[in-house]
């Protein structure tokens, strides 16, 4: 069986995490094979948006503690410190990806899978979904960056709270504090997922792709850096057809029909 399914519909590639028996605990296999698609996908212009979820009953629990979810040598500092590089390439891979991507967070999203969670562009979760910064309930710290996404998604003193209690965060509070863009009933997940994806997948999503990496970068520019890559890429995305598209729809009021292309 196949630890990460791959399907295409409408140009959106549908990511399955595959361990349903294991709550999708991620061992190095899967680690490997996520962050090499998401290198693909960054250059496949058919594939315009992107949906994660899990197999099962839950999203993904973190790492596999049972074996297989890091090197031998995990216990000691430089093991772990490589261990721990594995990880970084899967977020370093996805967020660098210009391509929008949307978590359909269908149960427990814990440790690390709660970290790959909250790295994608957008999340829908079900009733039964769970967040739990589960690390310190280990003795362990944060990684998969959440040190970085939890406190720009809720704030430092929010991120602190559930970074140090360990506290599994339910849909509706999730939903409450801006983890969240919307909960849904469990059977409605994926229909919800895909009909975002699908609308950003028929958007101008060269523009979409570059406003990510702008967002991405945001909070750690200053206003002259800011306005710098603003015009940096403008300049990129005024040299796309899209562009021309969405000001001739404009003035013949019409919807615009974007393609996504470069050229």
């Amino acid at each position: 069986m196949e630890d990460v399914l791959f399907k295409r519909e409408d140009q959106v590639e549908i990511i399955t995490l595959n361990r349903p028996d294991i709550m999708n605990c991620f061992n190095n296999n899967m680690l490997y094979v996520l962050a090499n698609r998401f290198a693909e996908l960054h250059q496949d212009d058919d594939c315009r948006a992107v949906v994660i979820t899990g197999a099962g009953r839950g999203f993904c629990t973190g790492a596999d503690l049972t074996g297989g979810g890091a090197r031998a040598d995990a216990a000691t500092p430089m093991g772990m410190r490589l261990s721990t590089h594995v990880y970084s390439a899967v977020i370093r891979a996805m967020v660098t990806m210009e391509k929008p991507v949307i978590g359909a967070i269908n149960g427990d999203a814990a440790g690390a899978g709660c970290n790959f969670a909250l790295a994608c562009d957008l999340l829908i979760a079900s009733e039964k979904a769970r967040f739990i910064q589960v690390f310190v309930r280990r003795g362990l710290v944060v990684d998969m960056s959440g040190t970085f996404f939890l406190p720009r998604l809720i704030g430092l003193s929010k991120a602190k709270e559930l970074a140090f209690s360990g506290e599994a965060v339910d849909a509706q509070k999730a939903l409450d504090l801006g983890l969240v863009m919307k909960v849904v009933p469990e059977d409605k997940l994926m229909e919800e997922a895909m009909e975002t994806a699908r609308k950003l997948a028929q958007g101008p999503t060269r523009a979409i792709g570059m406003i990510k990496r702008m967002l991405n970068r945001s909070f750690e520019s200053d206003l002259e850096t800011a306005l710098e890559m603003e015009a940096t890429m403008q300049g990129i995305a005024v040299s796309t057809p899209d562009v021309v598209e969405g000001i001739t729809s404009f003035l013949q009021k019409r919807p615009a029909n974007f393609t996504g292309k470069s050229c």
